[in-house]
């Protein structure tokens, strides 16, 4: 390499497991002596780590990396790189179709990144040069599991980080593609997860949100006693003032001791995320969802019994092929009953390679989208509901910093509202530091937001 580092810019985009691994690429990208920048301007190579679970976000992933593609036109760029899983599941399509695409990285290769990039830059050939312009493409079924002897910088705020505790996933969901693109179930050992939480306590990470594409089947795979239960058990055991939150537990293995364990635990927060997808018996067992409308409905109602004070968030699909008005009126209706605290609605989305894609009953978007429509009317109207009900209350929670709107208010989290993806609690007098936990009682609900006084 030159004496002076080459700028790196890396843009990732789709899920916290799909950042978890741009934190493992910018790990490995300083620990090579890279720079590392977040203005493409200034960037000799541009890295865009893609997603492609449906349709919107390989629309955007290849918008990004055509937007990526002017700065080798009007900026240093040298190199446009696509890692993550759009490379990983058409790495042919994209050398074909976005000649501006230099080198293409599957989701099980990325660790190759450094060493190409030293052997590019280190290559006296000019890189407008024709002949140096065939696109480099390295796709496999590998999978790499983070673990802190690994590099790694978290892109998330110092307080509060992603912890993937698997990677692919087991089941067979007929409208799913992720398995395909991420392999199957490949669990981390408990004690590289325990250690990873261990560090982060002594850096002073307050929430730690574990992610897998299922977290309830963790260590079915390693067949030496892992399991979400046993984790949860050991997290306990390692002292500190933080929240475990787990984000997307399928309804399957929620067992009874896994419903205690989280019951008694210090650190979860009291939320679970658990993607239900429906409620209608034919279109869950579709699906291959592997649970009926009858467990979904005794789960919830053992939830609820025995902890109280739980936020649920879940997400469903509708539309999905063969859907008729009297099933998508039963999960309205379960919907209104249940009243959810958070929820999700997605309009199916045809993904190729899926056997739902094959279906030959699929339902017009437009009607797709109404029935979106009416989900997301519904459940405004109890968010507002359910908000409206904390007015008053004492509450804790995690000071982020101040809001995007003005520098003299500040914005916290409670236990109920996860990054990114619920609303924000306002703090709108007292002063307090990012990553702080203190108490606010909530003074005004909004239909997601609230305010609060610290």
């Amino acid at each position: 390499m030159e004496s002076s580092p080459k700028k790196i810019c890396l843009v990732s985009l789709g899920c916290p497991k799909n950042l978890v691994d741009a934190e493992m690429m910018l790990g490995s990208l300083k620990l090579e002596g890279f720079e590392l920048t977040v203005h493409p301007e200034e960037a000799h190579a541009i890295v865009v780590n893609t997603c492609s679970f449906i349709e919107g976000s390989k629309s955007e992933s290849i918008d990004r990396l055509l937007e990526m593609a002017e700065y080798k036109e009007n900026g240093n760029c040298e190199w446009l790189i696509s890692t993550g899983c759009l490379s990983q599941r058409y790495p042919e399509a994209l050398a074909k179709k976005m000649p501006e695409v230099d080198l293409i990285l599957g989701t099980g290769e990325f660790n190759r990144l450094p060493n190409l990039l030293k052997e590019k830059f280190s290559n006296k050939t000019p890189l407008t040069n024709p002949s140096a312009t065939k696109i480099k493409s390295w796709v496999s079924k590998n999978q790499i599991l983070p673990d802190p002897e690994l590099p790694r910088i978290r892109a998330t705020p110092p307080h509060y980080s992603y912890v993937k505790v698997s990677e692919g996933c087991s089941h067979n969901c007929s409208f799913c593609i992720i398995p395909k693109i991420r392999g199957g179930l490949n669990s981390r050992s408990m004690e590289s997860i325990l250690q990873e939480i261990r560090l982060g306590v002594d850096e002073g990470v307050k929430e730690f949100n574990l992610i897998a594409q299922d977290l309830n089947e963790f260590g079915r795979d390693r067949h030496d006693g892992s399991s979400l239960t046993e984790l949860f058990q050991q997290i306990d055991r390692i002292s500190g003032d933080f929240w475990v939150r787990p984000l997307y537990m399928y309804p399957l293995l929620f067992n009874d001791r896994l419903v205690a364990t989280l019951q008694d635990s210090e650190h979860w927060c009291r939320y679970v995320d658990m993607p239900l997808q429906h409620i209608d018996d034919k279109i869950l067992r579709s699906m291959r969802r592997g649970s009926s409308g009858a467990y979904i409905r005794r789960l919830l109602s053992k939830l609820r019994t025995d902890i109280p004070d739980l936020t649920l968030r879940t997400t469903f699909i509708v539309g999905y092929p063969g859907e008729t008005d009297e099933q998508f009126e039963s999960l309205y209706q379960f919907v209104k009953e249940v009243e959810f605290e958070r929820l999700g609605v997605f309009t199916y989305s045809e993904e190729e390679d899926t056997d739902a894609a094959n279906f030959s009953d699929q339902v017009p978007e437009k009607l797709k989208e109404e029935r979106r429509h009416r989900l997301l009317t519904l459940q405004q109207d109890i968010s507002a509901k359910r908000q409206q009900s904390l007015v008053g209350e004492k509450v804790k929670v995690l000071v982020e910093g101040p809001s995007e709107e003005s520098e003299w208010v500040l914005t916290g989290r409670m236990a109920s509202q996860a990054p990114d993806i619920d609303g924000i609690t306002y703090l709108a007098e007292g002063m307090a530091r990012p990553g702080e936990f203190l108490f606010a009682t909530i003074a005004e609900a909004h239909e997601y937001d609230l305010v609060a006084s610290l």
